[in-house]
């Protein structure tokens, strides 16, 4: 019995991978995105939170993660960067990828918090 516990705990987070992104990717992404607002706040914790979730609705992982090498390794010079530019999935993948963000984007707009205004005492 607690052979067959400990088989479908170990399980149990390879189907929840599967479903979207892996954790240890949305978290990058997410602080990213944060640092990329400008600080690790609450308001840019929702912001980034709520882009990566129209990113995982948009893209599959496997996707993303194509898309995400194209970007980085595109303007790598010679044959080498070659091999990245010529890709015609590759090109397609890095598109997909650039929608999502600009409809992340113009979806989840930066919240900023709206200060308190002190309430007249009668």
């Amino acid at each position: 019995m607690l052979k067959a516990v400990t088989i479908l705990a170990l399980l149990v987070p390879s189907f929840a991978a599967a479903a979207g992104f892996p954790t240890v990717e949305t978290v990058r992404m997410v602080v990213g995105c944060m640092a990329g607002l400008g600080e690790q706040s609450e308001e840019n914790l929702l912001t980034c939170a709520c882009r990566q979730d129209v990113l995982e609705t948009e893209l599959s992982f496997e996707v993303f993660e194509e898309a995400s090498l194209q970007e980085r390794y595109n303007s790598m010079p010679g044959k080498r960067g070659g091999l990245f530019r010529d890709d015609e999935i590759s090109r397609e993948n890095l598109k997909q990828l650039q929608d999502a963000r600009k409809k992340a984007a113009s979806s989840c707009p930066q919240v900023r918090k709206v200060p308190s205004v002190p309430r007249e005492t009668e």
